[in-house]
């Protein structure tokens, strides 16, 4: 679910609690038990961390298994989920924490639930955190257009002229180089 819109998630980080990229104290109506208590966990998370640029949490239909990532599927519902951003940009997978007696409930108490089990609970801090260790420790590439290029090697690029391909934040469009220009090279 690294797609779904952040207006349908809280996120925490360092400047304070928003949804949709605006200060907030509320949540799909209902107001953000706790936030001090967030913001200091989110604090306390990035001592633990200091990789750790944002904290999403989110009140979801999807129910998973206690300190599990999967895949929640967006729409607002009882099951409070969350993740990691890190400051390269890597998102951690969704990790369940628990499921609320209603929607509502869920979207008033997630955040403050989320953040004490973050500190409280070292399997699903793990869990959480632990999801996007292996991403974070990706080796960097020195030389990223030999790297595109052996990775498309063998790719019908012809089937994607003049179609927009959105990777990592950015749009590439494929054109054909005229023949002569590629006789040239």
């Amino acid at each position: 679910m690294t797609d779904t819109k952040n207006t349908e998630y809280i996120t925490v980080n360092a400047n304070g609690i928003f949804v949709g990229g605006k200060t907030t104290t509320t949540y799909r109506g209902e107001d953000i038990c706790g936030m001090q208590d967030v913001k200091n966990m989110f604090a306390w998370m990035q001592e633990q961390n200091p990789e750790i640029e944002e904290f999403h949490i989110g009140a979801f239909e999807t129910r998973g298994e206690h300190a599990k990532p999967g895949n929640p599927n967006g729409v607002f519902g009882p099951n409070a989920w969350c993740r990691v951003k890190y400051k390269n940009g890597n998102l951690g997978a969704w990790v369940f924490n628990y499921t609320s007696n209603s929607a509502a409930g869920c979207a008033n108490y997630c955040a403050g639930n989320c953040a004490y089990y973050v500190r409280g609970d070292s399997a699903f801090r793990a869990a959480v955190f632990g999801a996007t260790i292996k991403k974070q420790n990706v080796k960097p590439v020195t030389q990223p257009e030999a790297e595109l290029k052996r990775k498309l090697q063998g790719t019908d690029l012809s089937k994607l002229v003049g179609k927009p391909v959105q990777l990592n934040g950015y749009k590439i469009i494929v054109e054909k180089i005229a023949e002569t220009q590629q006789n040239k090279r």
